[in-house]
């Protein structure tokens, strides 16, 4: 199953997935997750990704110097991110959750984390993702139908996420 949340208020997103994941994580969930990681940034716009279950923080972003003014994303460092998920989600139990991050612009340029989706699901996961408003066509057209939208809200998420035994 493939649900998606779409939140508006920026940063909202990340921080209700990262939340779902560290509840799931504290209940002893089987879960891979690649989250936001809320960490102190030495500059604006600094990102970085925790993934589960391994417990670790990868920094996603470039550093273009003390006179840039915009935000770059190192889509190798991202790359690198999802190659660890996906060894994690091919280690993983089916009965596992997986939470990705979002689809944004890497994933609608069929990258990013998009295989990571097809992977999961094909393994028998269920699949948790954000969708910005702005990716939204191409996350419709990739997910063809299939993908459930939820009320962005902790317990819904963690109601769809969770498994019959």
């Amino acid at each position: 199953m493939l649900g998606f949340i779409s939140i508006t208020e920026k940063g909202e997103a990340d921080r209700l997935l990262a939340d779902l994941a560290e509840r799931l994580r504290a209940e002893g969930a089987p879960l891979v997750a690649m989250v936001r990681a809320e960490t102190p940034a030495a500059r604006p716009c600094e990102m970085h990704l925790r993934l589960l279950p391994a417990e670790e923080v990868r920094a996603i972003s470039q550093d273009l110097g003390s006179g840039a003014d915009a935000c770059t994303l190192d889509a190798g460092a991202l790359e690198e991110a999802v190659a660890a998920t996906a060894r994690a989600i091919e280690a993983a139990p089916a009965s596992a959750v997986l939470i990705l991050n979002k689809f944004g612009k890497q994933e609608a340029a069929g990258r990013g984390c998009r295989d990571l989706i097809s992977l999961g699901l094909a393994r028998g996961m269920r699949v948790l993702i954000s969708v910005p408003l702005e990716t939204r066509a191409e996350f419709e057209a990739f997910s063809d139908g299939l993908a459930e939208e939820l009320r962005p809200e902790i317990q819904q998420l963690a109601d769809f996420v969770k498994v019959s035994s």
